[in-house]
C-alpha cells in the first residue's frame, strides 16, 4: 500500500494560519492609521484654507476702502470709491463670515464645511483720523467634529489692515 504524501499536515496548516493571522493583526491597524491620517490632513487643509481666505479677503477689502464708516465687535462697514460696492459690510451671522457690497445680497466667505466664531473687530484708527486701521480676530472650526476625532480641527486667526487711501 502506497501512502499519499501530497497536501498539508495539520501542524503545517496551523502554522500557516498563525502566520497569516499575525500579519493581518499587524497590518490592518497600520493601514487604518494611514487612512485616518489622510482624513485628518484633509480636515486640516480645509480649515486652514478657509481661515487663510477669510484673512486675505478682510485685508483686501480694508486696504482698498476709502474710509471706515463704522466698526462694532462683529461688523465693519467700509466706504469704497466704486458705487456698485459702496458700502461694503462684513459681518458674522449663524457661524458664517459674510460680505455685502452695495445693493447686492450678502455672500458667505467660508464654506458650509466650516464655522466662524469668536469674531472681534477693533478700530485702531488714530484720533486725528489720519491713520485708519482695523484689527480682527476670529476662529474657524471644521463642521465635521460630530463624525469623529479625526475630523476635528480649529484655528485662531488674528490680523489687521490699514486703509491705503488716506
Amino acid at each position: 500500500m502506497k501512502k499519499n504524501t501530497a497536501g498539508f499536515s495539520f501542524i503545517e496548516l496551523m502554522l500557516y494560519v498563525a502566520l497569516l493571522t499575525t500579519m493581518l493583526v499587524t497590518l490592518i491597524p497600520f493601514a487604518w492609521s494611514i487612512v485616518e491620517g489622510g482624513v485628518k490632513n484633509s480636515t486640516q487643509q480645509e480649515t486652514f484654507s478657509q481661515a487663510r481666505y477669510i484673512t486675505e479677503r478682510l485685508k483686501y477689502e480694508i486696504r482698498n476702502a476709502t474710509g471706515i464708516t463704522s466698526v462694532s465687535a462683529t461688523q465693519i462697514t467700509l466706504t469704497t470709491s466704486t458705487p456698485a460696492t459702496n458700502p461694503t459690510v462684513i459681518d458674522v451671522l449663524s457661524g458664517n463670515m459674510r460680505i455685502k457690497q452695495g445693493a447686492a445680497s450678502a455672500v458667505n466667505l467660508n464654506s458650509n464645511n466650516s464655522t466662524v466664531s469668536a469674531v472681534t473687530f477693533t478700530n485702531l484708527s488714530s484720533s486725528d483720523n489720519r491713520s485708519k486701521h482695523i484689527a480682527f480676530h476670529f476662529t474657524v472650526t471644521a463642521n465635521f467634529a460630530a463624525v469623529g476625532q479625526a475630523y476635528q480641527e480649529s484655528t485662531v486667526e488674528e490680523g489687521s489692515a490699514e486703509v491705503r487711501n488716506n
